[in-house]
């Protein structure tokens, strides 16, 4: 659909009066831009299905979703915050690519967050919401004839700043644990569809909502030891893929071939139950080392079949095609700033390895981006 222009038409019948109208193009002007009813030319687009109004040249690119999901108070705003900031620069000053925000005002969510975080003075000054199905990170917008809560898609466009290399566009979903839950239908709650449309799923694993995990870490003088378990990550993976297949109309036996990052968040606080140098960064000269990254991921596999096989074995019965991330998202351990909430402090902010999973995914999807050396299967 058009959104219309001339403020007469303000006031959409399903939107309502605060709205531009939507309408489908029946006119044109000689640039082919629609017109919409008092003839004014009209350059914006919106979704036919929930009227929310699309990105520029959004229907121009190649689009790859990757959803984020994850359990309460795994740190899933905290990821993204961070990756949205570290993954651009990766991409420009490794590969030559340009990572833009396609739509700053439906990115507002996400660009506050990471403003808030690296912006801030102290940890009691930043506000980086948690991901809750009324929170900012979802909005309401109209779906088969009611309202629902759904998450906001983060887009961003990438490409060679010479455009020598075909460009594409990356969505990124974060979703309220809530949603994986047994018993949310997703009928009545269907934000969490995008997962069974992904190019790529990432779960962020906590190792402080495991307790075998917690006991491997006795001993740790990090806050978040202090809050309780709610251990419901193996629920969870178990219960994405029930819903992907049953969306998808696969057999039970059936294992997706869209790859599946499980990221192992708060690298910081369980670094010491590796050997000393074992995890290498595998970004250099302009290239992705395929070989060096699925060490590290056999070495984290390794780790979590020790310790929690059962994330292990759910992850592997999702996909054939899995690799296993060791990330910190503050690189340090956090603050506690109140009871139950926790944040890091600004000045010591150095992430470890959060723009990993991201370019792994996209030298799949986008190899003239994202170029690579050495090869291996996942595991």
């Amino acid at each position: 659909m058009h959104i219309s222009v001339h403020e007469t038409l303000k006031g959409d019948p399903i939107l309502g009066e605060d709205v531009q109208q939507r309408f489908h193009a029946m006119r044109f002007n000689d640039k082919g831009q629609a017109l919409d009813a008092m003839g004014v030319a009209c350059t914006e687009i919106a979704c036919p299905h929930c009227r929310r109004r699309l990105p520029l040249g959004f229907l121009e690119e190649a689009h790859h979703i990757f959803s984020l999901v994850g359990d309460q108070s795994a740190g899933k705003s905290y990821f993204l915050s961070v990756m949205s900031k570290m993954l651009p620069s990766v991409l420009f000053q490794q590969f030559g690519i340009t990572m833009q925000d396609a739509d700053p005002t439906g990115n507002a969510a996400l660009n506050d967050m990471r403003s808030s975080l690296f912006g801030a003075g102290v940890p009691e000054k930043i506000n980086v919401v948690k991901t809750v199905m009324e929170g900012s990170m979802y909005e309401r917008l109209p779906r088969q004839g009611r309202f629902v809560a759904l998450p906001r898609p983060f887009i961003y466009t990438m490409g060679a700043a010479d455009r020598s290399k075909p460009r594409c566009s990356i969505i990124f979903y974060d979703n309220a644990g809530e949603h994986f839950q047994p018993g949310v239908r997703l009928v009545e709650q269907p934000g969490a569809l995008h997962v069974a449309s992904a190019s790529a799923i990432f779960f962020l694993f906590d190792p402080f909502n495991n307790p075998d995990f917690r006991h491997a870490m006795r001993g740790s003088a990090d806050p978040q030891l202090e809050k309780p378990i709610v251990d419901q990550q193996d629920i969870i993976l178990a219960e994405m893929r029930s819903r992907i297949l049953n969306l998808r109309g696969a057999s039970s036996s059936h294992r997706l071939t869209e790859p599946l990052g499980v990221i192992v968040g708060k690298y910081d606080a369980w670094q010491s139950l590796l050997p000393d140098g074992c995890i290498q960064y595998p970004v250099s000269k302009g290239k992705l080392d395929l070989n060096m990254l699925l060490a590290n991921s056999r070495r984290i596999r390794e780790l979590l079949l020790g310790i929690c096989p059962s994330i292990v074995a759910n992850a592997e019965a999702l996909s054939a095609d899995v690799c296993f991330f060791p990330v910190s998202s503050f690189g340090h351990t956090p603050v506690k700033v109140a009871e139950g909430a926790y944040a890091p402090d600004p000045a010591r902010l150095k992430p470890f390895q959060v723009e990993v999973p991201p370019l792994w995914a996209l030298s799949k999807f986008c190899p003239d981006l994202v170029a690579t050396r050495g090869s291996g299967a996942a595991r």
